[in-house]
């Protein structure tokens, strides 16, 4: 991938929270911690939360790939740890500014990696086999996608109640 290529991939990825945050944001906290009547479903709070955990995983990952090529990581069980971490008991909001903060912080050091170490990074992952950073990046920008569909999901099913 050339570097102007990538350049925008680490933009979207930077920006990738900025619709969902501003429709969270407007919302007040009966809709936040509203569960729709479907099966496996989480409130928006939970999913807020989620999106900080799964950005603390992306950390390892991404910074990993840059710093020692070819490293394992690890999958993560998310039921488990919306569950047992109580994610309805954390403030979903403040967890969403984390997240941010956090991509803020991996794009500006991506942004300062040369290309040839860009190009070498990458990351073993036990289902999905050898990814390459700009795969990484890739997948976690569609992440804010699929969390942004939940919460209309949500929001539509809260004004219908």
């Amino acid at each position: 991938m050339e570097r102007k290529e990538f350049d925008a991939l680490v933009s979207a990825f930077e920006h990738a929270y900025d619709t969902l945050s501003d429709k969270a944001n407007a919302m007040n906290p009966d809709e936040l911690n509203f569960i729709p009547p479907i099966a496996d479903a989480w409130s928006i709070n939970e999913h807020l939360v989620h999106l900080l955990d799964a950005d603390c995983n992306l950390v390892m990952r991404l910074r990993g790939a840059v710093g020692e090529p070819g490293k394992n990581v690890p999958v993560w069980d998310q039921e488990a740890w919306r569950t047992k971490n109580n994610y309805a008991a954390s403030d979903g909001l403040f967890c969403l500014d984390l997240a941010i903060s956090l991509r803020k912080f991996l794009a500006e050091s991506l942004r300062a990696i040369d290309d040839k170490t860009r190009e070498a990074a990458y990351i073993i992952h036990p289902e999905r086999g050898k990814l390459s950073l700009t795969d990484v990046l890739a997948t976690y920008t569609g992440h804010a996608d699929t969390h942004l569909k939940y919460l209309l999901r949500n929001h539509e099913a809260f004004m219908k109640q």
